[in-house]
């Protein structure tokens, strides 16, 4: 007759052996884990627990008319009367899950991650304490700082520094506490080493080092490691205390940061877009190339030399001794304002690196173009300006009149 082997009570599986082990596989594997689980060098509150269950499977199955009636499924425990103790036992070896989704993966950390809510003068503190998967427990932290971005703020004088603290934390998975985290990886690598399953033990152990801070804690994780030296390595090392590789930046930050650019968004569109760009480009220097577009020579002659064509405008600025070409030109009634439009009053007008009219031209553009004034000299002498084609430089504020009211200057 036949028999169906089982395991109802996961004796084989806590000695890490197969059904059809002898009786002296079964010997060597409750020594290798009695050593690890026993109490005197197990820290863990539940050493007691765990290291009964191992016994109790062990006894079970180097028994052999035990070991039999454990295999038809017939209980071997009944008749001794501990069947509530071997439950209590397999209870203390069943590894933690995450809170959220119940599932057991590699990736389980304790966070403690925090929520604020101001009430006039005073701030209230709620924050989230469990054991999360890495899933769950961004999930977890979007939904704490949306909390906060919305009710944090209203405390004063500290609602807005509890608020931006919380936020801080949050935007990188919360807080991690060591001790929780400690005791959590070592009781999940034991608990995953009871059952047979020495590749994710090991890979748990080698998370919890950097939790380790005592004398007793670091060795116990080096007892687990020395237990499981003959297992591979997990990929990545594992001992990163975030469960493996993952970005320091994506999409959980993403969407924790969403309300500040909301908030730089509305703020562009209020200000303008025009202004907002003409002060950042006011903040950057203008760069002074050594060879421009504009084909010939500048008013210094030399080294200053420009080349041929080499851009979009072609032709040369004023010779040395040439009469100015804005000497006729008269001023605007109204002054030149950054960040408006107007247009170029010359048939051609030279843009220059530095607000000189010695200085070195950059383009030239004609008559008529449209410029955008982004910055204009403490005299109102000149005019830092923006073109559609992307040419930036210094022109005369003389040779610019408001858009759509410039009147083309001939050339001579």
């Amino acid at each position: 007759m036949s028999q169906v082997v089982r395991d109802p009570k996961g004796y084989y599986a806590m000695l890490g052996v197969t059904p059809a082990a002898d009786a002296a596989a079964v010997k060597r594997a409750y020594r290798t884990r009695a050593k690890l689980l026993h109490p005197d060098r197990n820290p863990s509150p539940r050493a007691s627990r765990e290291f009964h269950a191992l016994t109790e499977a062990y006894h079970v199955l180097a028994d052999p008319a035990a070991r039999q009636a454990y295999d038809t499924g017939r209980s071997p425990i009944a008749a001794s009367g501990t069947g509530s103790g071997a439950a209590a036992a397999d209870a203390a070896l069943t590894p933690r899950t995450c809170r959220v989704c119940g599932r057991a993966t590699i990736d389980l950390r304790h966070r403690v991650l925090h929520r604020v809510r101001g009430r006039g003068i005073r701030v209230e503190r709620r924050p989230i304490s469990g054991v999360f998967c890495r899933v769950h427990g961004d999930r977890t932290a979007v939904a704490a700082s949306l909390y906060c971005w919305a009710m944090g703020w209203w405390a004063l004088p500290w609602g807005p520094v509890a608020t931006l603290a919380a936020l801080w934390h949050n935007l990188w998975g919360g807080q991690l506490p060591a001790a929780e985290n400690y005791q959590l990886l070592t009781f999940q690598a034991r608990a995953f080493l009871a059952r047979g399953n020495l590749p994710i033990a090991r890979a748990l152990a080698e998370q919890a080092r950097p939790f380790a801070h005592s004398a007793a804690e670091r060795q116990h994780v080096a007892q687990l490691l020395e237990a499981l030296a003959d297992q591979p390595r997990p990929r990545g090392g594992g001992g990163g205390g975030g469960g493996g590789r993952r970005p320091w930046f994506g999409s959980a930050q993403v969407a924790q940061l969403a309300p500040l650019l909301l908030i730089a968004a509305l703020a562009l569109y209020v200000a303008g877009p025009a202004r907002v760009i003409g002060g950042l480009l006011a903040l950057w220097p203008a760069p002074v190339p050594e060879q421009g577009p504009i084909g010939g020579a500048t008013e210094d002659a030399g080294a200053d030399a420009l080349p041929g064509p080499q851009g979009p405008f072609t032709g040369r600025t004023r010779p040395p001794g040439a009469a100015d070409p804005f000497a006729g030109l008269v001023p605007e009634a109204a002054a030149v304002v950054p960040g408006r439009l107007y247009a170029a009053r010359p048939a051609r007008l030279t843009v220059r690196a530095t607000a000189s009219p010695h200085a070195a031209a950059v383009a030239a553009v004609g008559g008529g173009t449209v410029l955008m004034v982004t910055e204009v000299s403490p005299d109102g002498a000149w005019s830092r300006v923006l073109s559609a084609r992307g040419v930036s430089g210094y022109v005369p504020s003389v040779a610019l009149a408001p858009a759509g009211a410039a009147a083309v200057e001939p050339e001579g």
